[in-house]
């Protein structure tokens, strides 16, 4: 009788099923959530500034994100003016947030022996903590707003690995471009 590996032997079919799992979480990812009004004329837009923070949090970081996005919008063709002549006010929410991950692995030992008429099993489950029990997340939301109408807006988070402030400056950096992307370029 030729049975595969896998029949042969069940727990290397729950090793397999394990790291089925992981690797699903592990590529799971932090999609930004980009709405804009397809009806509006974003070539006719020339102007912008950009807002206080709706929150105020760390002055630092609100700076760095002002900044941040003034880069962007200049880059896709806008022009940086005074609240008073802009063509469109950008506002943006950023929040910081804790969540708790709860990463194990359970590893089953035990034995078992079974005869015609009934069986008997012992054995135990050990739970064991992999990484990080908490994640910070830095959460960004950018609206882009035109005669009070909200005409783009995105929403999306960013896993802070590290907590230096390089760290940091660079996962904003790639968070604002993120939420930008989809933006209009304008000619």
């Amino acid at each position: 009788m030729d049975k595969s590996l896998i029949s042969r032997y069940p727990a290397l079919r729950f090793l397999l099923c394990a790291a089925f799992v992981f690797l699903v979480a592990g590529c799971a990812s932090n999609k930004p959530q980009i709405n804009m009004d397809e009806a509006q004329n974003f070539s006719a837009i020339r102007t912008f500034s950009v807002e206080p923070p709706l929150n105020t949090v760390n002055p630092t970081i609100e700076n760095y994100l002002r900044t941040t996005i003034t880069d962007v919008m200049t880059a896709k063709g806008l022009t940086p003016a005074s609240p008073d002549e802009a063509d469109v006010k950008v506002a943006f929410l950023p929040s910081t947030a804790r969540k708790e991950d709860g990463k194990s692995v359970s590893f089953g030992l035990g034995t078992g022996s079974f005869g015609r008429s009934g069986g008997i099993s012992l054995g135990s489950i050990f739970t064991v903590p992999v990484g990080e029990q908490v994640s910070v997340y830095q959460n960004l939301q950018i609206d882009v707003i035109k005669d009070g109408q909200f005409i783009y807006s995105a929403t999306g988070s960013a896993e802070l690995e590290k907590s230096d402030s390089i760290s940091i400056q660079q996962s904003l950096t790639e968070l604002v471009g993120e939420l930008l992307a989809s933006y209009p370029v304008n000619q």
